[in-house]
């Protein structure tokens, strides 16, 4: 019997190694098909102008870093810190607004309470497109508020989110309420309870929630367009780069692959930044969603 054991070990390690050598394969053939696009990304960006007049290239003649000066003018800065006060502003409103929002949901007892959820919750079944116009209307005609910052970041404070109140509600479920109830016999406020205690114990969902906050104000453009297309000083950095250096700028020194591939460059470093150390509070903030649930 060892016999044959000892004559089946090569071939199961045979088997194993080969198991290994074709998942790692593939891993490293898929890893190539999804880097590929930012390697061209970053690549192009150096690339002096002159080189694309002789065709494709995957490596420039000579490190060109006049792409990226002609980005950083006085117009830039103001579009810079329009973007960085949209996106703090929104983050803000997104972590205060869905915890204070889900802290009644969760921790609070009123009539309605379960039927309020319910409708908020029915909001994620409306596309967001369908929003669109009844929100252009009502911050625009009624509000007067176009051509301002105003819409891209006072609704996040009004609730923070449909999708944000679901996720902080479910971690904040997972707390005992005999901590609500140990403060409440010390004299402690709701809001005190809330401040004190609830708000520091979700902390990793807040995390999360701010960080995706900001790299999706960051990113986003329809919103900008909707409502500040028309006043070029409260312009964010996706509209401006998108007025100056998308296909139809008219500006054909700034259609140059070379610089529209160094505004993507600039526009994707804060995110990975943000991300890269974040991380580990990221998927914290997931599992602990899923666990507490």
């Amino acid at each position: 019997m060892t016999s044959v054991i000892r004559q089946k070990s090569p071939s199961v390690r045979a088997k194993k190694i080969a198991f290994t050598s074709t998942k790692y394969f593939f891993l490293v053939l898929f890893s190539i098909f999804f880097v590929f696009p930012i390697y061209a990304l970053v690549i192009n960006s150096f690339m002096p102008d002159i080189q694309f007049q002789g065709g494709k290239s995957l490596w420039p003649t000579t490190f060109y870093f006049g792409a990226y000066l002609e980005i950083f003018t006085a117009a830039y800065v103001k579009y810079f810190f329009n973007t960085i006060l949209v996106c703090v502003l929104n983050v803000g409103g997104v972590c205060f607004g869905s915890a204070l929002t889900a802290y009644a949901l969760a921790k609070l007892d009123f009539f309605g309470k379960n039927v309020l959820f319910a409708c908020i919750m029915g909001i994620v079944l409306l596309p967001s497109t369908v929003l669109s116009i009844p929100l252009l209307i009502i911050y625009k005609n009624w509000f007067n508020w176009g051509g301002t910052l105003y819409p891209l970041w006072v609704p996040m404070w009004l609730g923070g989110g449909t999708m944000n109140i679901f996720l902080v509600r479910q971690f904040m479920r997972g707390i005992p309420n005999s901590y609500n109830e140990a403060a409440s016999l010390d004299g402690a406020t709701s809001f005190q309870i809330f401040w004190m205690i609830v708000l520091p114990l979700v902390k990793p969902i807040l995390i999360y929630l701010a960080v995706t906050g900001f790299i999706g104000n960051w990113n986003d453009f329809q919103g900008p367009l909707m409502y500040v297309a028309d006043a070029e000083n409260n312009w964010t950095l996706s509209l401006a780069l998108y007025y100056e250096y998308g296909i139809n700028s008219g500006a054909a020194d700034k259609n140059l692959p070379n610089s529209q591939m160094a505004v993507g460059v600039m526009m994707m470093i804060p995110c990975i930044v943000l991300f890269g150390f974040f991380q580990k509070q990221i998927m914290e903030g997931i599992s602990a969603v899923g666990v507490k649930g």
